[in-house]
């Protein structure tokens, strides 16, 4: 709707919202040229618009000159209505509803946004459920360690280890319901601002939003049950224990654990350890780019790491023995006591320090493996760019016109290839043993090329000189051949079947597919490898674009890509610290609240207060060193696989 002038009539005349104000002269970028137009209007944005939209109209006859095919139409009236007018009418669609959004402009682009999104939420979602399984049963197996002789008392009254199971669950599930309760109120409060946030930081699409509505209600309930599930599962082994209880117990006074052989729990720590690196190392050798997704890292991790933290209690006597050694030769009688303490309690100590475990090994283990494969991608990009001296950026406008391209290729000596980056769908080629795919297209990095003389990519099969608008590259993790068809959505939604002329080495962070130059619908070319020795290309250098060398460029890539890797991890590995904290802090004052009787003892032998508290510290010192240890050899196994698929 006109909220001031007129309608454009003219072809130099534009209609815009927002931005510009009537008679104003503004350049305008399109398709394969840039003109200046008049603005002789101005109209109100739709109530339901994308924010960083800007539409522009422009005259019928101009309109139609610069767009000649009618990509959608806007009828007047309901849903239903224009369903009835187009049916039966071919290779028409109704888009409604949230389908609405695939008629945008970069809706391809939003929806591969929003799918890296989901899977780094899916992972941030499971290292929580992972950490807080882990925290809720060290939290639980502390408690029924400590209240033995309360539980005894309960079996001699009568009742049956099924009841002790029951009343040890039900417990559980009443933190579950209050833990989940407060977790949900949290995140209705804290969901918009975290939306906010990852479209400020680029990691979601700039509309992106978390309204608080009706349709938050099944997330929230679906939230609400597996924090309660987690914590009714993470309670089953604590339960058992307690079950298993002996009436007679509850004449026991020592504080000395019983000397069992915690078989189940050595073997499922074994179990997890032994698995996750076997199927690291499996696969670092077998398929090394499935080791090099985040996914598959993050679950390893988990398994590995939370493998050592089911064999703490294996691991922390010989440790702090090793750790307090010197320290034992005149040193004070400290060490002494804190070795001893961990040596009849390894199970205590170690339910004290499973969070610390959980927490700093999979930080180390995530990041190092981060940083590997961000390694790993820069130099899939340098591989990419490598023929090239120079590289021709885009300068104020949204990518390289014709005119641009045209005016550096017309330097005698040059080789250029236009690269333009754009995605496609498809089905997924394979299947991993580690996640399922998704049954329907998902969207896949692409570029389109106008000539394959300065791109850097490793040919194996077929060759990239017969690459046309009418064929496709693609690397071999599609298991295709040379001659085959391959059936590909473009970005504009156009399905095609393309021949494939070549098969190329899959380089982390690259391209899975290579398309013609046309292949990427209007989009202009995002920048251009050169290679030449002639010395006035530097000086090609004008308003609308810029050269720069090679390395510089990959430089600012790579920084860029950094950037946006740190923000993903900040958010995962703060969700982790702040489980991890929570439990190792909580898991410490119900340890340290339950010795006050050892305290009391060491009080009235003539230990001052602060001799108690600092065997205390040093207890707990030694304790957290060792659980760094711990976590540190569990995360090195991960990278040690990691970097063998480097």
């Amino acid at each position: 709707m006109l909220v001031a002038g007129r309608a454009p009539v003219r072809p130099d005349e534009i209609v815009v919202v927002g931005g510009a104000r009537p008679g104003q002269r503004v350049m305008v970028h399109t398709g394969e040229r840039a003109a200046r137009y008049t603005v002789v209007g101005l109209a109100r944005a739709a109530s339901d618009a994308v924010p960083d939209e800007r539409p522009v109209f422009f005259a019928d006859a101009e309109a139609a000159r610069l767009s000649p095919s009618v990509d959608a139409l806007v009828p007047a009236g309901s849903a239903q209505d224009a369903a009835g007018r187009v049916a039966g009418v071919s290779g028409v669609r109704i888009l409604t509803g949230r389908d609405r959004a695939l008629a945008d402009p970069g809706a391809l682009r939003d929806r591969a946004d929003l799918t890296s999104l989901t899977s780094f939420l899916g992972i941030a979602a499971m290292v929580s459920a992972s950490i807080s399984l882990y925290v809720t049963a060290s939290a639980f197996g502390l408690s029924v360690a400590r209240r033995r002789r309360e539980l005894a008392l309960l079996r001699t009254l009568g009742a049956t280890p099924m009841q002790v199971v029951r009343a040890v669950g039900l417990e559980a599930l009443m933190v579950g319901v209050i833990g989940s309760a407060a977790g949900c109120a949290l995140g209705l409060i804290g969901g918009p601002s975290l939306a906010r946030w990852l479209a400020r930081h680029e990691m979601a699409p700039a509309w992106f939003t978390v309204p608080r509505t009706a349709a938050c209600v099944a997330p929230l309930a679906f939230a609400f049950a597996a924090g309660v599930l987690v914590a009714v599962l993470a309670v089953l082994a604590a339960s058992v224990r307690a079950a298993a209880v002996r009436p007679a117990e509850a004449m026991r006074e020592a504080d000395v654990e019983r000397a069992r052989s915690g078989l189940p729990r050595r073997l499922a720590g074994m179990g997890a350890v032994g698995c996750g690196t076997v199927f690291l190392l499996a696969l670092a050798l077998v398929a090394p780019a499935s080791v090099l997704d985040a996914k598959t890292d993050v679950e390893l991790a988990l398994l590995i790491v939370g493998g050592a933290a089911l064999l703490a209690p294996q691991l922390l006597p010989p440790l702090v023995r090793a750790l307090t050694w010197p320290l034992t030769r005149g040193a004070g009688p400290g060490a002494l006591i804190a070795r001893e303490r961990v040596g009849t309690g390894p199970r205590q100590a170690a339910s004290t320090i499973v969070p610390l475990v959980i927490t700093l090994g999979l930080a180390l283990a995530v990041l190092g493996s981060t940083d590997v494969v961000q390694t790993v991608e820069n130099r899939g990009l340098r591989a990419q760019a490598a023929p090239a001296d120079l590289v021709v950026l885009p300068s104020g406008t949204p990518g390289l016109s014709a005119e641009a391209v045209a005016r550096v290729r017309a330097v005698p000596g040059v080789a250029a290839t236009a690269v333009t980056e754009t995605s496609v769908l498809a089905r997924e080629p394979s299947l991993t043993p580690f996640h399922l795919e998704a049954p329907t297209p998902v969207p896949f990095s692409a570029i389109a090329v106008d000539s394959p003389a300065v791109l850097g990519l490793r040919v194996r099969q077929g060759s990239l000189d017969g690459l046309n608008d009418a064929s496709v590259a693609v690397d071999r993790s599609w298991h295709k051949r040379v001659g085959e068809t391959m059936r590909l959505w473009l970005a504009d939604g156009t399905p095609v079947s393309l021949r494939v002329v070549a098969l190329f080495d899959a380089e982390p962070g690259g391209p899975r597919v290579v398309l013609g130059a046309h292949r990427a619908g209007r989009a202009r070319p995002n920048r251009l490898y050169l290679r030449s020795t002639s010395a006035s290309v530097p000086h090609l250098a004008a308003r609308d674009v810029v050269v720069v060398p090679k390395s510089r460029w990959t430089a600012s890539v790579s920084d860029r890509q950094a950037a946006q890797t740190r923000i993903g991890m900040l958010v995962m590995i703060g969700i982790a610290a702040a489980y991890g904290a929570i439990g190792t802090i909580a898991t410490a004052a119900t340890a340290i609240s339950a010795r006050r009787r050892e305290l009391g003892l060491l009080r009235r032998i003539g230990t001052t207060r602060l001799q108690a508290a600092r065997f205390v510290c040093q207890e707990y010192a030694l304790l957290l060193v060792s659980g760094a240890l711990t976590a540190a050899g569990a995360a090195a196994v991960v990278l040690a696989g990691v970097l063998q698929a480097a």
